[in-house]
């Protein structure tokens, strides 16, 4: 850079036909505020994009001196790029392809976005009395030209004849490239969430709070609690095998979050059973069966060592994938895992939406199962084996249980079983063609061992 401001990779992914992103943090690396402190500056990321054509492999054709030959174009500021060369960087916020990002960040008390996080507040709230005096916008997760994840921290005051009351809120909003899918996604948002409320259950998403349309913005309550001993706690953090000794257990064993798992199975039998009206087509097992032929290709071609049987696992799976004919489609998250999952206390919340579609409600379960499993089952570490099985054991049986419950009836329960092994297959694939997505090595035993997975899900789903 001109300054000579180092930067620090922070994330690096390549997709097919989608080329190589790489993000990088500007200046000293960014540390952890500790518990009480203010938050640190928001980062400063610059986004670098090569184009499929542009990369070889895992190198770049491009060298420094054809970059500094081809005159860049600047069409939007902040952003500088060759498309000759499918060469782009960007200076966060500024993104091509997520234009109203950077007016979704600024808060000064003159800007538009402040009305509509005023209206989102009053609605949080229940009460068109609060006002913003002051508001800060942190970037909490950025997918460049997708999505932007943000955290709003108001300052809000209201006056009465007992006096002037303040008080602080958070409130999380999400930019999206098309304005008419945040559109769609807030429909949708607000029909589960009523769905919930009307049959006196917990709502099983964050309150959405509204839509800026303009910016494709949407809006949704923070879980939080007045009690710091119930902080929310990421799916990340609470699935997971937990090192656990009991009194007088000489040996040490891996706890299973039963409570935890069975709230999940709850929630997901909620959702499949709500009635949300969706728009579009549905998402069926003939899109799975495409994208596992992709990515075994791409595992192939990553890995040698394994290519034959990736392919064949790939065809064989793609043909059984063709041949379902699941009872019904039903509202689906389509991308159901632990890191889209936030717990509070016995309470799980399902946070991202992105994906929501009507789909075979085997989808989710599998997709579940697949990310439920430890990675030290990759490498084949002691205990982990038993502790997956007896977690995806309560998740299925509370699962059953819950839609038996709604009015799903035994038959339709067990097919859902069944399939979702397949798709759980299917899924297992996406996480084998992480490794060549992120540059990593090849590692082949540890491909090997996920798609020893796959073959035991489908075998079982005979």
């Amino acid at each position: 850079m001109a300054d000579d401001t180092e930067l620090f990779i922070r994330y690096v992914h390549r997709k097919p036909e989608r080329g190589l992103t790489v993000i990088c943090a500007a200046g000293a690396p960014r540390e952890r505020a500790a518990q009480g402190s203010a938050r640190p500056a928001p980062p400063r990321w610059i986004t670098i994009s090569i184009d499929e054509g542009a990369l070889e492999g895992a190198r770049i054709r491009l060298s420094a001196q054809d970059i500094q030959q081809v005159r860049p174009e600047g069409a939007v500021a902040g952003c500088v790029a060759t498309p000759s060369l499918g060469f782009a960087v960007q200076d966060f916020p500024s993104d091509r392809r997520l234009s109203s990002l950077g007016a979704s960040l600024s808060t000064d008390l003159q800007d538009p976005l402040i009305g509509q996080l005023e209206l989102a507040a009053r609605a949080c709230l229940l009460d068109p009395a609060w006002h913003i005096r002051r508001a800060r916008a942190e970037p909490v997760r950025y997918k460049p030209g997708s999505r932007c994840v943000i955290r709003y921290e108001l300052g809000l005051e209201k006056r009465s004849v007992n006096g002037v009351f303040r008080r602080e809120l958070s409130i999380f909003g999400k930019v999206h490239g098309d304005p008419q899918r945040a559109l769609a996604i807030h429909a949708a948002a607000e029909q589960l969430y009523a769905a919930h409320r009307h049959d006196g259950s917990h709502p099983i998403i964050p309150r959405p709070l509204g839509v800026a349309e303009t910016l494709g913005l949407t809006l949704s309550e923070a879980i939080s609690s007045d009690t710091p001993e119930e902080a929310p706690r990421t799916g990340l953090e609470v699935l997971r095998p937990r090192l656990r000794r009991g009194v007088d257990e000489p040996v040490v064993r891996l706890d299973i979050p039963a409570g935890e798992l069975c709230a999940v199975a709850l929630a997901l039998a909620g959702l499949h059973t709500s009635g949300v009206s969706l728009p579009g087509p549905p998402r069926t097992a003939a899109k799975e069966a495409l994208r596992a032929a992709e990515r075994a290709a791409l595992i192939a071609t990553h890995c040698p060592l394994v290519a034959d049987s990736a392919r064949r696992l790939a065809r064989e799976l793609a043909s059984r994938l063709h041949a379902l004919r699941p009872e019904a489609y039903a509202p689906a998250h389509g991308g159901f895992k632990p890191s889209q999952l936030l717990f509070l206390g016995e309470r799980v919340f399902i946070v991202d939406l992105d994906g929501l579609c009507r789909a075979d409600p085997a989808l989710d379960v599998g997709y579940f199962l697949a990310y439920l499993r430890p990675s030290g089952l990759w490498y084949r570490r002691p205990a982990m084996r038993g502790w997956f099985a007896g977690a995806a054991a309560t998740f299925l049986t509370a699962y059953r249980q819950a839609i038996i419950r709604r009015g799903i009836d035994d038959s339709t329960s067990y097919g859902i079983r069944k399939r979702a092994r397949l798709y759980e297959a299917a899924t297992l694939f996406k996480i084998a063609a992480r490794r060549a997505h992120r540059l990593n090595s090849p590692r082949p035993a540890e491909l090997e061992a996920i798609l020893g997975e796959i073959r035991a899900c489908m075998h079982d789903a005979h």
